[in-house]
């Protein structure tokens, strides 16, 4: 049920095991995560070498993997909201745990395929969509940080350099099945899971008054009322904008660096100051969240998107580019729990997995098409001038549209 109530005051505790379900919540999303794209490039040579295959072929199972994963994240919230959570996550955890069993013991390329496409996509989408809806059912105060912790990538750093050293020493069908066993963890702990008491999530009988006075049937809002809905839609949009030039400077980082006459070494400190720094960014929007609201906090992450990029229109020394480097990926991080906050806000519990599985449909443009448009621009110009150039337009122009929405309520009252 959408509402447009106003705001409530944040009164009352949390349920004793929300705490719980939050350290549920933070391992189904920093594991599956961590592990499936944190080992992808440490083991795509070795995957080559054994499969016989080339760069393109290899890299072949990561827009298939994506487009899975987009394509079930809708999927994955529906199920959240008709079934238990412990079954919709125990089932997301296996199949990820199955996907790398997969690819630990077949040497077939149409299997290795068939284990990103099919497993590690639908476990992908659980894993997005499922510890934000764990953490909003729960959570009724301090919602925004406890989602900041769900999405911190504690996994994702390490895994890079593990892989790396665990291929080199005990060989590719070792180290993935040493995975494998990592997200065991992820299946042990969904057993703990369980759907909140019904007394956390009754409707209020007076939060069917919206703010234009029409009284809201309580319910579960349809699909097609998800999709007129301009809020949802500002909100899914911009995040992805704040997220878009996390996604261009992941893949151009060094070159970009290089071309301002970095070195190859200053470029990949760069890379490395990129991922710690954006470790702290789930928990400070998330706290941020808490105390502006998820509208305000996303205006804010679009606006701050436009001045750090516009900096890079200078050309900055190596001290300032390792600044504005680590800022832009410490912002890029917050977008998730920001936009969790945000739907959490305007949407009633019921339909919060709905909304953000298919906030995660709308990221699919934009995850496709960013990285070649950047590198299209690149080509053309012999320049990262103009790349930047749009990505500040882009945060700039999607601004004022979500600062429109900004002023509504803070906090959902009915859920």
């Amino acid at each position: 049920m959408l509402l447009s109530t106003p705001q409530e005051t944040e009164t009352g505790e949390n349920h004793p095991l929300a705490i719980r379900m939050g350290i549920i919540a933070f391992l189904n999303q920093a594991i599956p995560v961590g592990c499936i794209w944190g080992s992808f490039s440490a083991l795509l040579s070795a995957n080559e070498a054994r499969l016989g295959i080339n760069r393109e072929m290899s890299t072949l199972a990561v827009p298939l993997m994506m487009v899975v994963f987009a394509g079930l994240s809708p999927v994955v919230g529906i199920l959240a909201a008709k079934y238990p959570m412990r079954l919709v996550t125990l089932t997301g955890s296996v199949l990820s745990v199955a996907g790398f069993l997969v690819l630990a013991l077949s040497a077939s390329y149409p299997l290795y395929l068939a284990a990103f496409a099919l497993l590690l996509g639908p476990g992908l989408a659980v894993a997005t969509v499922m510890p934000s809806t764990l953490v909003t059912r729960w959570f009724v105060v301090k919602r925004g940080r406890a989602l900041g912790f769900a999405g911190i990538p504690a996994v994702y750093p390490l895994m890079p350099l593990g892989a790396t050293w665990a291929v080199h020493v005990y060989g590719l069908r070792m180290t993935y099945l040493m995975v494998a066993v990592l997200l065991l963890v992820t299946v042990i702990a969904n057993l703990f899971i369980s759907d909140p008491p019904v007394a956390a999530t009754k409707i209020s009988s007076t939060a069917s008054e919206s703010v234009s006075g029409r009284n809201l049937t309580p319910g579960v809002t349809p699909l097609s009322g998800l999709l007129v809905n301009p809020r949802f839609w500002i909100l899914a949009i911009g995040a992805n904008v704040a997220i878009v030039g996390s996604l261009v400077l992941t893949a151009h980082m060094v070159p970009m660096a290089i071309s301002w006459g970095n070195t190859a070494t200053a470029a990949a400190t760069l890379q490395t100051a990129f991922s710690i720094v954006s470790l702290a960014g789930p928990l400070f929007f998330g706290w941020l969240s808490d105390r502006l609201g998820g509208p305000l906090t996303l205006t804010l992450l679009v606006l701050d998107s436009a001045v750090l990029w516009a900096v890079l229109l200078l050309h900055p020394p190596f001290a300032v580019l390792l600044v504005i480097f680590g800022l832009i990926g410490f912002h890029a991080v917050g977008a998730a729990p920001t936009l969790g906050m945000s739907l959490s806000e305007v949407f009633a519990k019921r339909d919060f997995s709905r909304a953000y599985g298919m906030a995660n449909l709308v990221a699919l443009p934009f995850t496709v098409i960013c990285v070649p448009i950047a590198s299209l621009i690149f080509a053309r110009s012999g320049s990262y001038h103009n790349v930047i150039l749009a990505v500040v337009a882009l945060s700039v122009l999607t601004f004022p549209v979500v600062f429109s929405i900004s002023r509504g309520p803070k906090r959902a009252v009915a859920d």
